[in-house]
């Protein structure tokens, strides 16, 4: 799950709604409620090419289940990389404006072996339709450029459907309609880029699926940068 993917211009695709200036919610092709305000024109992850991933102090990768109550409902593998032919990635010693890129893999319905000093449920629950993908905090130095891997969501999700990504109050949301059908052991990856490198993974993020919220930890934004209008 490597793709070599970088930061990139934003490619558009036809199925969201395009931004406007109606100030009541309107629905998307899929069926989706947004607010064409809120909403955000997708990057394929397949078109980025990225550089090195940070060594975090669980290694390049943090992997958690998405707790839901004392059940997992799926598994979170984040990371954090670097822009193209920036390799090692070091915050510490990155040029200025270098530009992050926050990459999760989620699999509904599966958890695998956590990182340790994350407790793994003793329990894992199928999940029938997944909902929703999410920060819990502010996207700090959120450039305005998030999506996710288009060739995945199209083998997986029902034909003529794609997640809606929104950013209201500064957090980030990729939204599925209950007929998109993602379910268990399909895995999306998401993303989204950002100014700020990471601090640890201390991020909390939310999974929906069949109607339970589950949490799971990932990398956590530096505090600090512009968050683009669209974050309103």
């Amino acid at each position: 799950m490597r793709a070599a993917p970088l930061i990139a211009t934003a490619l558009s695709l036809s199925l969201l709604a395009s931004c406007g200036s109606n100030p009541e919610p309107d629905a998307t092709e899929e069926g989706t409620l947004s607010d064409p305000a809120d909403i955000i024109a997708p990057t394929d992850f397949a078109s980025l090419t990225l550089g090195g991933t940070i060594q975090g102090p669980l290694g390049p990768e943090v992997e958690t289940s998405l707790v839901a109550g004392d059940t997992a409902i799926g598994d979170i593998a984040s990371r954090v990389q670097c822009p193209e032919s920036v390799d090692p990635c070091d915050p510490e010693n990155a040029a200025g404006g270098t530009i992050y890129t926050y990459i999760y893999e989620i699999r509904p319905g599966f958890d695998g072996p956590n990182d340790e000093g994350f407790a793994m449920p003793a329990e894992v629950m199928p999940v029938e339709s997944a909902e929703s993908f999410s920060l819990t905090f502010p996207a700090y130095g959120f450039t305005g450029v998030a999506g996710y891997n288009v060739a995945e969501a199209t083998e997986r999700l029902a034909a003529g459907f794609n997640p809606v990504i929104s950013c209201e109050d500064g957090k980030l949301m990729w939204t599925f309609p209950p007929e998109s059908g993602w379910s268990t052991g399909e895995t999306i990856t998401f993303f989204w880029q950002s100014t700020q490198p990471p601090t640890g993974p201390t991020g909390r993020y939310r999974f929906v699926g069949d109607g339970r919220e589950a949490i799971g930890m990932g990398p956590m934004p530096r505090e600090g940068g512009e968050l683009p209008a669209v974050c309103d």
